[in-house]
């Protein structure tokens, strides 16, 4: 619908505000974020998605001396709003990292660092198996789609070019978040148990068995019932990914309301 029409400065103003959000959402996202993503992709993509928005999206003042006036509080309110929402979506990941992290530390992985493109950082291997398990997950929910929804819906809950912005939902959001580290807890909870238990017979064996050394024997021993534990209980993880899943989303929809 811009193709052939020739904006006014408004307008051309609005388009800024549109691609402020959506690009500071994209560079701070869980899926789109990532740093195998190169910068010319997200700019690009946040181009096509404010192009797209643009002739839906309804400002909440049109007084062109208003706009002139507070044009960069209304810039940094629309980056702010962006990367609220951005950030958000990155709770899925963060605590599927956290999990994989727990479990590696507990069975003795800790020390095998690979590089983990969805963070942009090392972390150990159960984590880096989490990171990409989560992303199958992620995607088989159309958890994408899901995300781009919620960024374009919500210039209908926060309208741009409006200088108020309600930030008392944050708390609220933030208190229902410890829910996502008890779910955390819960998908590495079967190996933590099952390392302390083996940690805690090799401690009565070498109590035991004074001429068994434990520190030596316990590292393979416990590597091994970790791994089959991990192994046996990875579908039980896979359905807390989903309801991870569903807790993040609700999360984002209900802290655009109240914003």
């Amino acid at each position: 619908m811009l193709i052939g029409k020739v904006l006014n400065d408004t307008q051309v103003i609005f388009f800024g505000l549109i691609w402020l959000r959506m690009v500071s959402f994209v560079f701070s996202s869980a899926f789109l974020g990532s740093p195998t993503v190169t910068p010319p992709i997200k700019i690009l993509f946040s181009v096509v998605l404010a192009f797209i928005v643009f002739p839906f999206a309804k400002p909440v003042s049109t007084d062109s001396q208003s706009l002139n006036d507070f044009l960069i509080l209304l810039a940094g309110r629309e980056v702010l709003v962006g990367l609220i929402l951005g950030l958000l979506t990155r709770f899925f990941f963060f605590a599927l990292s956290m999990a994989g992290e727990l479990i590696s530390l507990s069975i003795g992985l800790g020390s095998a660092q690979v590089y983990n493109p969805f963070i942009g950082q090392s972390g150990q291997v159960i984590e880096q198996f989490f990171s990409l398990a989560g992303m199958v997950v992620f995607l088989a929910l159309n958890g994408h789609h899901l995300f781009i929804t919620a960024l374009v819906q919500s210039f209908d809950v926060i309208p741009f070019a409006n200088l108020s912005l309600q930030v008392g939902g944050l708390a609220e959001v933030s208190q229902k978040f410890q829910e996502i580290f008890v779910i955390m807890v819960k998908m590495a909870s079967p190996v933590i148990a099952t390392v302390f238990v083996v940690n805690l017979a090799m401690a009565i064996m070498g109590r035991a068995v004074p001429q068994l050394n434990v520190l030596v024997t316990s590292f393979p021993v416990t590597i091994l019932i970790g791994l089959t534990v991990f192994i046996i209980s990875t579908p039980l993880m896979t359905m807390e990914m989903n309801i991870l899943m569903e807790h993040t989303s609700t999360q984002l929809f209900k802290l655009m309301r109240s914003l």
